[in-house]
């Protein structure tokens, strides 16, 4: 006899929604974690990866010791933290094997609630596929991150900003999947029966927002890996000038310069405001069609939330890349995109209620 799905529950308390609404929190979190290591320089601590044996750190004066060993062998003991202490590399171990034990915590909170809601026949074995995609995704996730951070391990003390920029997005992407998924219930089970419709051309001007917006991520990526933040301290003039002389002329050939450190941070400058254009445009359209209820007030958060990223974007210059700082950036970037993705689920939502009431 096949499985089938009972009847839906009330999306508030649909344990598959908030299943994936909790993982997409534990993306948000591990962003975060991961962009305290990076900002604590503890990303490069534990030289291996062990997905098993790595979950218990070590354990006794020897097993410490051999690991600091290890440790003094790489690039960034060499040339950055030559006469480092034990106490001080157990600190920088610790912050690592955290941000390693959430991402296994975070795996495990994927794989086994969704055993369990096929268990529960809540899912069939066909719903399940989308599900299992993501719990691939996560592994994947993982696999990057290392492939990152052995990048740093060989001949230079950092890892390859290319590489850290994939890893951000990925987890970005991975995020943007599992809300999505999340909003897609919530619609199913009635929350959004009457969703406000949303324009056309709100509905592409959402979409070219999200493409500037995760080009914009990309860019940040890019500074934090070429830790291009700290070349210049003024705004908005960088080296006293708005347009640095050698912009696109310190590498050959020009284009190159669009990813190194000088051009990346001062794209990343200005795209900032590119975004907050084309922001003010889709709210703007939203209200000028008077689109209400929750599209409109996601809007208005929308906009509050370029404000703030801008505002922290240009502290964190002002002040050297303070470290709270440069975190409360990162993570209000992924708040904007959340609220974005909002906004587009909506958008989407209204194009496929229209599609179907003309079919």
């Amino acid at each position: 006899m096949p499985m089938s799905s009972p009847v839906a529950s009330p999306p508030r308390r649909d344990p598959i929604t908030r299943w994936l609404l909790m993982v997409a929190g534990l993306i948000v979190v591990m962003v975060i974690v991961g962009g305290f290591v990076r900002l604590s320089r503890a990303g490069l601590s534990i030289v291996e990866w062990d997905i098993v044996t790595g979950v218990v750190p070590p354990i006794g004066e020897t097993a410490w010791q051999d690991s600091f060993a290890d440790y003094q062998k790489t690039p960034e003991y060499l040339l950055v933290n030559e006469g480092m202490t034990l106490g001080e590399y157990k600190r920088i171990f610790y912050y690592e094997w955290a941000h390693r034990l959430i991402a296994r915590v975070a795996g495990l909170l994927v794989v086994a609630p969704l055993l369990w809601f096929m268990w529960k026949r809540r899912l069939t074995l066909r719903e399940s596929i989308p599900y299992w995609i993501v719990a691939a995704l996560f592994g994947i996730q993982g696999a990057i991150g290392w492939i990152m951070v052995a990048s740093g391990l060989r001949d230079r003390p950092v890892v390859s900003h290319f590489r850290l920029t994939i890893h951000l997005l990925a987890a970005v992407l991975l995020l943007g999947l599992v809300l999505w998924m999340a909003l897609d219930r919530l619609r199913q089970a009635g929350e959004h029966e009457d969703a406000p419709e949303v324009s056309p051309r709100a509905r592409v001007l959402t979409w070219v927002l999200m493409a500037a917006l995760l080009v914009q991520l990309a860019y940040g990526g890019l500074v934090a890996g070429l830790k291009a933040g700290h070349l210049s301290n003024t705004w908005p003039f960088m080296f006293g000038r708005l347009v640095p002389a050698d912009l696109l002329s310190r590498y050959e050939p020009w284009w190159r310069n669009l990813y190194e450190s000088l051009g990346s941070h001062w794209i990343h400058r200005w795209l900032a405001f590119v975004v907050a254009a084309i922001a003010v445009a889709v709210v703007a359209h939203l209200r000028h069609t008077g689109t209400p209820g929750v599209v409109r007030r996601a809007g208005t958060w929308l906009l509050a939330v370029v404000g703030v990223q801008i505002a922290l974007g240009v502290i964190v210059v002002l002040l050297g890349v303070p470290k709270w700082f440069a975190l409360a950036h990162q993570g209000v970037g992924i708040i904007m995109f959340c609220v974005l993705l909002v906004i587009a689920h909506y958008a989407e939502s209204s194009r496929a209620r229209l599609q179907h009431t003309a079919a």
